[in-house]
């Protein structure tokens, strides 16, 4: 008999949840009429069946019989008091029936019930989520927290704070994350980076900040200082990042490596002066050789950026002086090749440059160091018209280190050199290979000149391959860093060429060095004889993007804007594409950049 009962048991029980899972799919495929006559038959069955109450609720609503649906609810609530499930349904009901007032009422009940039934605010959280009731599903996720510290809902009440705009909560939330979880600050960063923009003025930069400091005086914490030091390099106020990154150094002896992240990106940005002052702190406080070494290669690069040929002689001393300080310390191998390039490019003093990396080159280094001294070799080579020995290296180079990034920019550089020659077959030929290289600066380079080739090749004309010999040429005087001749050669192409296709190719680059130069008003001139003259040029794109970056340092919004507009709108393939329509957002006011 006992038997008996138990197979009858598990037979109810099974065709009991196969009436459910019936009830559930007609509800699921919107034939709601159906789904309240099988949750109607269910719930007769068994009254306290919460599924299919709930389920029989919802269909109701969904047939506007929004009264059996307040009926059939309180009646649980008051068989099934602790169901706070029916509550909740409850208040929904109530809001659908355009009663508010006594939807509020309900849902704050579900709230100050959740503080006996303390188990259920997560799942209480959920249901208000699925109900789009964020500041409830706010209030019962906060009480899950309360009773139990191993729920952690900051990141998502972080986010539903977000959506109904309270930025403060929003930054509070995720900063009560990050605290509690240090190692998700970059994740957390992601998500504060959406709100922010470059414009300390901007709202809520402000609210962030103040969130900041408000919580770092309450309870401080290294992380506050992290993370106002980041807010401060996306508003370009790198001195105060500085600030704030060697206050975390006092406290803690520890962030060198941070320290030497801001100072790089001040220099980036071409604030020197910050820059400087963090190397300087570098160079006294840290005390690994590599940090130190760094920060001295750094500040001698801002010092030859502002130097004049007079304090040449002054920086060679500088360099001389750091490489008997480290003398044996193979970490200065990085400090080596900025002095032989400052020797060969700056000074030209190449033959001295080329003897100092020699021996180098026969140092114990690893192989893709002994790449890098053999591809510098080879450039200071090129600067000296030398183009059969500085193919020599850059084979050298290539053959060394066959598998690396560098063995593909040393590829591009033999073809540019047998370009700068005037040996164009040969360098198309290699071109064509590094079309499809793994790195992308190198694969749109070798497009790019690929393409310029054979424009001028194609028709086998001997004015179009003069035109191309002498824009190489150009391109060598530039390489050579001797910008003057480099942009009367420029000026001879679009004057001698005028019906080549190298002439767009000339206008272009000469805007480029001109921007180099300083003589804006010249640059922009040629940007716009480009697109009024070549408008089916492939370097369009990049004029429009060039004169947009002019206008907006010259604060012609809507000047900018429009040229902007003309990449965004015309040109959708460009690879300006995306940062222009950053560009063209941030002008147009959007607060919210992606």
């Amino acid at each position: 008999m006992r038997i008996f009962f138990l197979l009858l048991f598990f037979y109810t029980s099974f065709i009991g949840a196969q009436s459910l899972h019936v009830a559930a799919s007609y509800y699921k495929l919107g034939k709601f009429d159906n789904a309240v006559l099988a949750y109607e038959s269910l719930v007769q069955k068994n009254p306290r069946d919460e599924q299919a109450t709930v389920g029989l609720a919802k269909s109701y609503r969904q047939t506007n019989q929004i009264e059996k649906a307040i009926d059939l609810l309180n009646s649980r609530i008051a068989l099934q008091p602790d169901r706070l499930i029916y509550l909740l349904e409850l208040g929904v009901c109530y809001n659908q029936n355009d009663n508010p007032e006594k939807a509020k009422e309900t849902f704050d009940n579900v709230i100050v019930a959740l503080d006996s039934n303390p188990n259920f605010s997560a799942k209480m959280g959920s249901l208000f989520k699925e109900y789009n009731l964020l500041e409830y599903t706010i209030k019962a996720y906060k009480k899950a927290m309360t009773y139990n510290e191993n729920y952690n809902f900051d990141l998502e009440i972080g986010r539903l704070y977000g959506e109904t705009g309270e930025l403060g909560e929003m930054f509070s939330s995720y900063l009560d994350y990050m605290l509690k979880n240090p190692a998700y600050i970059n994740t957390i960063k992601r998500l504060i980076d959406q709100f922010i923009t470059e414009d300390p003025e901007n709202e809520a930069n402000q609210i962030f900040r103040k969130t900041l400091l408000r919580k770092n005086q309450i309870t401080p914490d290294i992380l506050y200082n992290e993370m106002l030091s980041w807010l401060f390099v996306q508003q370009k106020q790198y001195r105060k990042a500085f600030a704030q990154e060697r206050a975390i150094y006092r406290q803690t002896e520890d962030g060198i490596p941070q320290i030497l992240e801001v100072a790089t990106i001040a220099k980036d940005a071409k604030d020197f002066e910050t820059a400087e002052e963090a190397y300087e702190f570098v160079i006294e406080n840290a005390a690994i050789s590599s940090f130190v070494i760094k920060a001295n290669q750094e500040s001698l690069y801002i010092e030859i950026e502002q130097a004049t040929p007079k304090q040449y002689e002054g920086i060679n001393k500088k360099y001389k002086n750091l490489f008997e300080d480290f003398k044996g310390n193979p970490e200065v191998l990085p400090l080596s090749l900025d002095y032989a390039y400052f020797l060969g490019f700056k000074q030209e003093r190449k033959s001295e440059a080329i003897a100092f990396l020699k021996p180098l080159a026969k140092k114990n280094y690893t192989a893709v160091d002994k790449a890098k001294i053999q591809l510098l070799i080879a450039d200071i080579l090129v600067l000296d018209s030398k183009f059969s020995q500085a193919l020599i290296y850059y084979t050298r180079a290539q053959k060394k280190v066959k598998n690396h990034p560098l063995a593909q920019e040393a590829s591009f550089k033999i073809a540019k050199t047998s370009y700068y020659k005037g040996d164009f077959d040969w360098a198309n030929t290699q071109l064509n290979v590094l079309k499809e290289s793994t790195t992308q600066l190198v694969a749109n380079d070798a497009m790019n000149l690929s393409l310029r080739i054979y424009d001028n090749t194609k028709d086998e004309s001997d004015i179009s391959e003069q035109a191309l010999t002498l824009f190489a040429k150009g391109e060598l005087f530039e390489f050579q860093e001797q910008w003057q001749k480099a942009l009367e050669v420029y000026n001879e192409v679009v004057e001698k060429y005028q019906s080549t296709s190298v002439e767009d190719d000339a206008l272009y680059s000469s805007a480029l060095l001109l921007i180099k130069m300083k003589q804006t008003d010249e640059a922009i001139k040629n940007l716009k004889k480009i697109i009024q003259f070549f408008p089916l040029s492939l370097l369009v794109d990049d004029a429009y993007f060039e004169l947009g970056k002019f206008y907006q340092k010259l604060n012609n919004i809507e000047a900018a804007k429009k040229a902007y507009e003309k990449v965004i709108f015309n040109h959708a393939d460009s690879i300006h594409f995306v940062d222009a329509r950053k560009a063209y957002r941030k002008l147009r006011g959007d607060e919210v950049v992606n």
